[in-house]
């Protein structure tokens, strides 16, 4: 560029902005300097009523070094502590477990444990049939604890209670031809569970596992036990069966002690019921999955109000969907449902000798008259 006869050098226009920027990275590098300098002297938090306050004691224009005062809490009572852990007994006026969705008649032909083969349970569907029905209940575990099938329960594989016949292909043929199948199993009365695993029994007033004429007994009130009669059961659903009575949910007539220290503050109602309930709840989604049903089978005392091993019907009504009983006198027991507004037809389910139309019914040419 040339004015009035000179030339004039003119720089480039990079040089000409090098210098701000230069001055701002300074100046930004500055305040972080001065930033971190700040975070690391020694600072406190000062909460007032309505506002917190910073303080940087070296920066107070006193110089005091800044304290803080503890408020003290108060002074521990002088007096003498007297406490005590009060049981009472539970109240079950608020449980509805049972669950009659899709439920029909229960009319089947009982199978002992000893008769569940597959020869067995060919002659069970030709009696089954020549009394018009189209079910077999099959007792699947009795009182000596061994199991009529190879269960997947590991407990039941380190007892030794395993059969060596697995009947899912004979089941999965009758399902096909459209046989309704139940399983019974034995809960409290397991006399090879308390024989191998004896922490889990009950035990009698020197010290022995309790056993009686039915067998040997575990305790209801122990988690393993309850845990195992889940395991087994979901084993069953898994193989297809529509329907599950537990048999044994209940006190043996003895007095006996238990595995947890609770239970001895409780009732017999309570231990059976606790046990109910801690089964029931175990097996919800299982029994939801395969839209099956949980029964139970009670004592006949059980129907008249006189059941001295905790059975009460009132509140196992409320836990599982039928109950079975053993009779002889079916026009008079059902009248116990009757007197509950309860559906007799569907959810009371008499074990007898002989089978009629019209209602459930398990027909089993061996039960006894009680």
């Amino acid at each position: 560029m040339i004015v009035r006869g000179h030339r004039v050098y003119r720089g480039s226009r990079a040089a000409s902005t090098r210098l701000p920027t230069v001055l701002l990275f300074l100046a930004v590098l500055l305040l972080l300097l001065l930033l971190g300098a700040f975070s690391l002297l020694p600072q406190y938090l000062v909460y007032h009523r309505e506002s917190v306050e910073m303080v940087v004691p070296m920066l107070e224009e006193s110089g005091e070094p800044y304290t803080v005062e503890a408020i003290s809490g108060p002074a521990p009572y002088a007096g003498d502590v007297i406490s005590s852990v009060q049981i009472t007994e539970p109240d079950y006026s608020y449980v509805d477990m049972a669950d009659l969705a899709g439920m029909n008649y229960l009319r089947c032909y009982y199978v002992p444990m000893s008769k569940v083969t597959e020869t067995g349970l060919d002659n069970a569907v030709k009696d089954a049939e020549r009394n018009s029905l189209q079910g077999l209940v099959l007792q699947m575990k009795d009182e000596s604890g061994s199991l009529a099938w190879m269960s997947g329960v590991a407990l039941a594989s380190g007892n030794a209670a395993n059969s060596s016949w697995d009947p899912t292909a004979v089941l999965s043929e009758l399902k096909s031809d459209g046989w309704y199948l139940a399983a019974e199993i034995s809960c409290a009365v397991d006399t090879l569970l308390a024989a191998k695993n004896p922490e889990v029994a009950l035990r009698d007033s020197t010290g022995n596992v309790y056993a009686d004429a039915l067998g040997s007994w575990v305790d209801p009130w122990n988690r393993t036990v309850r845990s195992y009669t889940a395991e087994l059961c979901q084993d069953l659903l898994r193989m297809g069966f529509d329907e599950i009575i537990l048999t044994h949910v209940e006190h043996p007539g003895a007095e006996v002690h238990y595995t947890r220290d609770v239970a001895a503050s409780l009732n017999r109602e309570a231990c059976v019921m606790n046990f109910a309930i801690a089964v029931r709840q175990e097996l919800e989604k299982s029994l939801s999955d395969s839209r099956a049903h949980l029964c139970v089978r009670l004592s006949h005392d059980a129907l008249l109000g006189t059941a001295a091993n905790g059975q009460s019907l009132d509140d196992l009504l409320k836990v599982f969907d039928r109950i079975v009983v053993t009779t002889a006198t079916y026009s008079d027991d059902v009248a116990a449902f009757l007197d509950r507004k309860v559906d007799s037809t569907l959810r009371f389910v008499p074990q007898m000798t002989w089978a009629f139309g019209g209602a459930s019914v398990i027909l089993d040419p061996s039960a006894p008259a009680e």
